[in-house]
């Protein structure tokens, strides 16, 4: 068969140019080559590179500094209900949160104690009003002796008694005066005393000192407090809503009055609440505790109530043409170490991870910006082994 036999009639009227054979093993060549290489590349995709470490590229660009600190939903004029006595809490209220009225029962303590204590007092006054009554009598009894003394005295125109009886008669119903006022001051102390007592014993019933919003409770069925430990806290009302929150000492900086943030509560995660920085309260010298800051919620859902424990994310200014890495680099260890002092990474160098310490800066919770004399955009960051096995025994340059 010749090439002008090769061709069919169609081929002809459509003038098509004659088809060659070598052409039609050309196309089946190509077309094995890139199935050869759609499998090589898939099973590339599979099983993965060859390198034992995880691995993404270090970039250069912009950042939004993302601070991320924990705090608790507070409302307005905060109460804190404080033990009365020592003891065990014996019941508490099944309100973990919600309205509470002023008054209402919210823990009962042991008062075992305290009402041996009132006993005691009762006891003790007792026995002063009765040494009170004694004196009384005495001093009643010296009092008419010294009376008819000084009548006979004037009567007889000072001739008798004699002297030394009438002043020794003086000074017995002064003494039985002293002993009066004595006594006295003793029954107001024992009814002092029985009086501050008998309102411990009351503090066994731990009551609502005011109309609000439940927002903590402090302690538990069968737990012993102390005296003054603190029980409930309670809210006089909703309005405003804050968040007060701990700032670490790399992000005070440039927080200042009317910062924004997002307030995520942990019951209404998908729901964030917009807030305001209101003040800033900064410990004074010499102690080392870090500054709080206070949000206000400007809009808080009606569902959002004081007590819910919240995250607060707060967006710093932007940060431009920075070199920055993916947080797993920070915290990536070739090989089990104690601890290490400096902040560094791992980059890979034909293979191996060498080590770059770095100077650390913000971050957006998934960046970080560093700074590094030896770190290039491009260069590719170690961020984990792709099997945490392989990693024993293995230990960085």
């Amino acid at each position: 068969m010749t090439e002008q036999d090769a061709h069919t009639p169609l081929d002809a009227l459509l003038g098509a140019a004659p088809r060659h054979v070598m052409r039609h093993w050309l196309s089946l060549l190509v077309l094995a080559l890139a199935a050869l290489g759609a499998v090589t590349f898939f099973v590339r995709f599979v099983t993965g590179e060859d390198s034992p470490y995880y691995s993404a590229p270090v970039e250069r660009g912009n950042l939004v500094p993302l601070v991320s600190e924990r705090g608790q939903v507070r409302g307005s004029g905060e109460v804190t209900v404080t033990a009365l006595l020592p003891g065990q809490v014996t019941w508490v209220s099944g309100k973990s949160d919600g309205e509470v009225e002023k008054g209402e029962v919210l823990a009962v303590i042991d008062a075992g104690q305290a009402e041996s204590t009132v006993a005691i007092d009762r006891s003790r006054l007792a026995a002063a009003q009765a040494a009170l009554d004694a004196a009384r009598v005495s001093a009643q009894d010296t009092g008419s002796r010294l009376a008819r003394f000084e009548s006979v005295w004037k009567r007889s125109g000072g001739r008798a008694p004699a002297l030394n009886e009438i002043e020794r008669a003086r000074a017995e119903a002064r003494r039985a005066d002293l002993a009066v006022t004595g006594a006295r001051a003793e029954v107001q102390a024992a009814q002092l005393q029985l009086k501050d007592d008998q309102a411990r014993q009351a503090g066994s019933e731990v009551r609502a000192p005011i109309s609000g919003t439940l927002v903590i409770r402090h302690v538990q069925p069968g737990q012993r407090v102390a005296e003054q430990q603190p029980l409930f806290t309670i809210a006089a009302g909703l309005a405003p809503l804050t968040v007060e929150v701990p700032l670490t000492t790399q992000s005070t900086a440039p927080i200042k009055a009317g910062t924004l943030a997002r307030v995520r509560l942990d019951a209404m995660p998908d729901t964030p609440q917009s807030a305001t920085l209101t003040l800033l309260r900064i410990s004074p010298p010499p102690q080392a505790a870090p500054p709080h800051a206070v949000f206000t919620i400007e809009k808080p859902d009606p569902k959002v109530r004081p007590g819910m424990a919240a995250t607060v994310e707060i967006e710093l200014p932007e940060r431009r043409n920075v070199l920055l890495v993916p947080d797993a680099a920070l915290v990536f260890e070739p090989a089990a170490r104690q601890g290490h002092r400096r902040e560094r990474i791992y980059v890979l160098d034909d293979g191996e991870p060498k080590r770059i310490y770095v100077t650390v800066g913000s971050s957006d919770g998934k960046r970080t910006e560093v700074f590094a004399n030896d770190l290039e955009p491009g260069d590719r960051a170690i961020i984990g082994w792709r099997d945490a096995t392989s990693g024993e025994g293995r230990s960085g340059r």
